[in-house]
């Protein structure tokens, strides 16, 4: 199984007063997690346990250009399965979308570290 543990993408967004928010779901079964987010260096969460509930980021119209960075440690402590993941769902922009991110570790009580960029484009605005 290859890795997918980064990630580097746009996220069209609008000129609207739609709020953009962000979903995390941290598996594969059994696996913990660490995760810190933050939008142009100002924090959002830092060191979350587990999945992150529908979090706000901010609406449309104030998102061009500014970047959402992801970072998230996944630790195998599951006697099921050695594949961690992690699952980024942006909603509110243009589109809802979903980032499936996966590794498979070595053996039990291994980590993987993901790192997430994500940039906000307005199309209208170029």
């Amino acid at each position: 199984m290859a890795a997918k543990t980064t990630l580097d993408t746009l996220y069209l967004i609008n000129d609207s007063n739609r709020i953009v928010s962000i979903e995390i779901i941290v598996g594969d079964q059994g696996q913990t997690s660490t995760l810190s987010i933050s939008l142009d260096k100002e924090d959002i969460v830092s060191n979350h346990i587990g999945n992150l509930p529908k979090t706000t980021i901010q609406e449309n119209k104030l998102l061009h250009g500014k970047s959402l960075k992801i970072q998230a440690t996944i630790t195998d402590t599951s006697k099921e399965t050695n594949v961690t993941s992690l699952n980024i769902k942006l909603s509110g922009g243009f589109l809802t979308r979903n980032y499936p991110l996966y590794k498979m570790v070595d053996s039990d009580g291994d980590s993987a570290d993901y790192y997430c960029n994500i940039e906000f484009f307005n199309p209208s605005n170029s």
